[in-house]
């Protein structure tokens, strides 16, 4: 499979994994309810997988818009927010809940923070390979 092919590929699979609606997955599977509620429920580590599965998206995501300048990195945010907000939109929907804004707020700021780390780490490595050209 060609580079650019097998970017995009893990680019669908990363976002349809963070939009895929877990909460009623682990209702109609109870097995994978216990395993989601045991790795997701304390709030430590419910903000962890936030940071790391949006981190990981923005720096996908910055193969394509390197972010090398305020524009790009802005871009790079504004995708973060909306994989976001759909993400907490569906997971809402899938719940039949109404939305208990300080939980989303929550977890949209921390989606914030691991796009912040997402982006760190791609001028980090955009750093070290003009580096390495030198």
């Amino acid at each position: 499979m060609r580079s650019r092919a097998r970017f995009v590929l893990w680019l669908i699979l990363w976002i349809a994994g963070i939009l895929f609606p877990m909460e009623f997955l682990a209702r109609v599977w109870p097995a994978f309810g216990g395993i989601c509620n045991t790795i997701f429920a304390p709030d430590w580590m419910h903000i962890i997988m936030h940071r790391l599965l949006y981190g990981a998206l923005v720096f996908l995501l910055a193969q394509a818009i390197p972010p090398v300048s305020s524009k790009a990195m802005l871009a790079l945010v504004g995708l973060d927010l909306l994989v976001g907000f759909l993400q907490e939109g569906l997971q809402l929907l899938s719940a039949g809940m109404w939305p208990g804004w300080p939980p989303e707020i929550l977890d949209l700021s921390v989606d914030l923070i691991g796009a912040s780390m997402g982006i760190g780490l791609s001028r980090l490595t955009l750093r070290i390979q003009r580096s390495a050209k030198d």
